[in-house]
């Protein structure tokens, strides 16, 4: 029993239920776990050390206090303790009077020694000149130029310098009441003496002279006692009481937009009103919001948009933008402060729309406003004026087929978005004033602009990127692949002319029948001027390109010119697949025959052998698996066996009802030809892949008849002339 038990828990382990799901369907459960995740990454993602609340940045929202709190303030206490020790009279400074009465002693000797020099009977020029420049007090020391302006100055002169220089010194000792400080001697340097000398009738060199000589003697006599001034500010902090803070109950702590400083933080830590980091509630609200907003988008997805769910890799992709997308306004958010309009979600909508539809383009946009509103604090009126502009821009951008379609969304979802901000700030305002109009408008207008401009270019960047990546075709690849100078049309052109306009008019008949029930025109038109590129390789084994010349299969043996017509499919594919073309055009490629039989090669090996395996004489397939690829099938197939009958002169226009009628055996009219075409491919099977009703295959085989009766002109089968006797 515990044996079957274990294996019982082994098979379960090794195989459990969720893996009893489809491939399909467990790729479409690990996208949808990608678009989840992404949400909720966006939704409680912060940036690293962000607390919510940063000392010196605005607060980004308003807190009140939660309830009535009264607490010793550590901050504002620590705050008036700081002031009452930076207090001016705490300092405790020690006065020296004795340097500047030494120092204005010493300066008068200077002054003398100089006085007995310039008058020395013993020293001729040179040497009073050497004296003056070695004098022996070491707070100056005149340069050569200097000494020559001494001596060169008379007795009066000299009376007049010596005595400026005295009284400057008294005038400077008594301005700061025989106590100099640092601060103080730096100001009469630079400043004071400078003054002074400006108002004697002392020339320039002699103010230099003067202001050098006096300066040298001023000397720093005030000093901070630093023991007794820390002393006394201890002293001061000491008597400071502790402050008490009440907190009434709703109290505003902190209002949107104010600069944080530590007495709020203090404040909302005391309240309990600090925000804290997400908790376990949080996380599991974002969690549960971002699965349901990701079961809706996927339950629309599988509600009205079943051909995406049944492409992986479009799905991932779409799911992968939606979440890059979101987790960029996340950081977007973190960075800016302001009402963030000028995010281009746009560029998500438009390249969703293009890439696929602009039904999902719709759907995404709402999701992606929505999500954001939320991450700006459930910001409705920001939730309208994003898929506002989200949607102006896919109206506007449509099918996307010309380079101004992305220039002309781009405007629009400026003035989208500038209409709306303008209807929301008016209905926001009790006073309007035109200075406040004015100011707030430029700021709004430049936003918008961005968007629009940003919403261009990105998404002319990008659009062809993501079609990529999910391997989808997009309006403008294919105007691009119809042009003639693509070196596949050209090599078909050249090569193979009559295969090419073969393709042209199968082109016209596609077109115009998926017009008739809804599906892709512009794709059948492109995918049928590259269904028969393969004919390139052997193209006069196509009675497309014999134009009148011996058709090359009657010398061959069915087997091999059977094989030669199967390749075109096969060498198709190999040369899209080396020239880059969609996956979608060579899709085309791949199904424009399904597994239908070569039928003339196969009849004619039954007559040469006895056994003949019909496999070898069928297309590798697969059979078309949407509208357009059975589409095409169609149209390549009645575009060439009306051409056919038509150069053998059996097409008729109508018939006269007449039961012994006269008729070219075999001749068909257009509308039993093309009826008949049709049968054979639903009877066949190869239509029982692709979505086409009864009434759709009715409405294309009546723009089949209709198109090519102006083309080939079926002549009227008369009746047989009477003879009367």
């Amino acid at each position: 029993m515990k044996a079957i038990s274990h294996h019982r828990l082994s098979r379960w382990l090794v195989r459990p239920q969720w893996l009893w799901l489809s491939r399909s369907q467990l790729r479409q459960l690990l996208a949808a776990l990608l678009l989840w995740t992404g949400i909720w990454i966006a939704l409680t993602f912060r940036l690293p050390g962000a607390d919510g609340l940063q000392v010196g940045q605005p607060s980004p929202l308003s807190i009140t206090a939660p309830e009535e709190v009264t607490f010793t303030s550590d901050v504002l206490t620590a705050e008036r303790r700081t002031q009452a020790a930076n207090n001016p009279d705490n300092l405790v400074y020690f006065n020296d009077p004795k340097i500047p009465i030494d120092q204005r002693r010493n300066l008068f000797t200077l002054l003398e020694t100089i006085g007995r020099l310039r008058n020395d009977p013993t020293l001729d020029e040179a040497g009073r000149l050497r004296a003056l420049s070695n004098l022996p007090s070491a707070d100056v020391q005149l340069n050569t130029d200097q000494a020559r302006l001494i001596l060169a100055l008379d007795d009066e002169e000299w009376s007049l310098l010596r005595t400026t220089i005295l009284n400057l010194y008294d005038r400077a000792i008594e301005r700061y009441d025989y106590a100099i400080d640092e601060r103080a001697l730096t100001q009469l340097r630079d400043r004071w003496l400078n003054f002074w000398l400006a108002t004697t009738s002392l020339d320039t060199a002699q103010r230099e002279l003067a202001q050098q000589i006096t300066s040298a003697f001023l000397r720093v006599n005030r000093t901070l006692d630093n023991a007794a001034t820390e002393e006394r500010r201890a002293k001061a902090m000491a008597q400071v009481e502790p402050v008490e803070v009440k907190v009434l109950a709703g109290e505003m702590i902190i209002r949107a937009g104010e600069i944080v400083t530590p007495a709020h933080l203090e404040k909302l830590q005391a309240t309990g009103a600090m925000p804290r980091p997400l908790g376990w509630s949080e996380l599991l609200g974002y969690g549960l919001l971002a699965a349901i907003l990701t079961a809706g988008i996927s339950g629309y997805l599988h509600v009205f948009q079943p051909k995406l769910m049944t492409h992986p890799r479009a799905l991932t992709t779409l799911m992968f933008s939606i979440a890059v997308t979101l987790l960029l306004a996340r950081l977007t958010l973190l960075v800016y402060n302001e009402r963030p309009i000028f995010f281009p979600l746009a560029v998500l909508a438009v390249v969703t729309t293009i890439v696929f539809t602009g039904q999902i383009g719709f759907a995404v946009s709402l999701l992606a406003a929505v999500v954001i509103s939320v991450m700006e604090g459930n910001d409705l009126t920001l939730a309208a004026t994003l898929f506002a502009s989200c949607t102006s821009a896919i109206l506007l951008t449509r099918q996307a087929d010309r380079l101004r379609s992305f220039l002309i969304a781009g405007f629009g979802v400026t003035a989208t978005i500038t209409l709306l901000e303008t209807t929301f700030w008016l209905s926001q305002q009790a006073i309007f004033t035109l200075s406040g109009f004015g100011g707030w408008i430029a700021t709004t207008l430049l936003s918008a602009l961005a968007n629009g401009g940003l919403t261009t270019i990105l998404t002319f960047g990008l659009f062809n990127v993501v079609g990529r990546l999910a391997g989808q075709v997009t309006a403008l690849q294919l105007m691009e692949l119809a042009h003639p100078s693509q070196p596949l049309l050209r090599k078909l052109i050249r090569e193979a002319p009559g295969t090419y306009y073969h393709s042209v008019a199968v082109g016209n008949l596609a077109e115009a029948a998926a017009e008739a029930v809804g599906a892709d025109a512009l794709l059948l038109r492109v995918a049928a001027y590259y269904h028969d590129i393969g004919k390139t390789i052997r193209p006069a084994f196509f009675t497309d390109n014999q134009m009148g010349r011996e058709n090359v299969h009657d010398d061959l043996d069915p087997y091999i010119s059977a094989q030669i017509i199967i390749d075109h499919v096969r060498e198709g594919i190999k040369m899209a697949r080396a020239a880059g073309l969609p996956e979608q055009i060579i899709d085309f490629i791949a199904t424009h025959h399904g597994t239908g039989l070569v039928r003339h090669f196969y009849q004619l090996a039954l007559q040469r052998y006895d056994h003949v395996d019909e496999r070898d004489f069928r297309y590798p397939g697969p059979r078309p698996q949407t509208r357009e690829q059975a589409i095409l099938m169609l149209a390549d197939s009645v575009e060439a066996t009306v051409r056919a009958k038509a150069q053998h002169g059996k097409l008729i226009a109508k018939r006269n009802g007449e039961t012994n009628e006269r008729t070219t055996p075999g001749a068909v009219t257009l509308d039993e030809l093309v009826q008949s075409i049709i049968d054979a491919r639903v009877r066949e099977g190869e239509l029982n892949d692709a979505p086409l009703t009864m009434r759709e295959l009715g409405q294309i085989k009546t723009v089949f008849v209709n198109n090519l009766q102006s083309i080939y002109h079926p002549r009227v089968d008369y009746a047989p002339s009477l003879v009367r006797t």
